[in-house]
């Protein structure tokens, strides 16, 4: 197997040029990386990430903990997967789908979590690990979804514009922060 040190002997660099090509190539020049990545692939050279994992105390591993029922037969959630998988590949991570009764199983760099209720709470508040809410919440956790309040407005505006005067909105008659957004989207710019 072709090592980091038999590139930089090839490529007449050394072998932290050669490190800093492959974690961080706006480091070095475009002319060395060219000629370090034209070694690395006469060479076959792949980049060893399991001992990087081991050096940077990472174990490249996010898991996606879900809190909530899924139906499998829903393509959303597969999608959702899918992408998460492959933007996380693209960094060289794998993703773990883990259930509430098997977080601590096994270690990790960080959580995804959706689904979330207030019943989580306080597992939520036990996890040391980084983590990001897939879905809006009420206790100033990072998440990413999108301007459920926005989207409403906008929608309601729309119609505004469009002559209606008597709109009504349907939501869901579940409490969460996503459809109290909505909802306050509508009252907004209906008022």
């Amino acid at each position: 197997m072709t090592t980091l040190s038999d590139v930089a002997k090839q490529a007449h660099v050394s072998k932290m040029t050669v490190s800093r090509v492959v974690n961080h190539p706006e480091k070095v020049t475009e002319e060395v990386r060219l000629m370090v990545l034209a070694v690395m692939k006469e060479l076959n050279y792949t980049p060893n990430y399991a001992a990087k994992a081991l050096v940077t105390k990472r174990t490249q591993i996010i898991k996606f903990l879900f809190l909530e029922e899924i139906d499998t037969t829903e393509p959303y959630y597969m999608y959702l997967l899918l992408g998460l998988n492959q933007t996380l590949a693209k960094q060289r991570y794998s993703l773990q789908i883990v259930h509430p009764d098997s977080i601590s199983v096994g270690n990790c760099d960080g959580f995804i979590v959706t689904g979330f209720r207030e019943q989580y709470l306080e597992l939520i508040q036990s996890i040391k690990e980084p983590l990001v809410f897939f879905g809006e919440n009420q206790h100033s956790f990072d998440y990413v979804d999108i301007n459920n309040h926005k989207g409403i407005a906008l929608t309601t505006e729309q119609l505004l514009q469009d002559g209606y005067s008597r709109i009504l909105y349907f939501g869901t008659d579940i409490d969460e922060p996503f459809e109290r957004s909505r909802e306050q989207g509508y009252v907004d710019t209906m008022k």
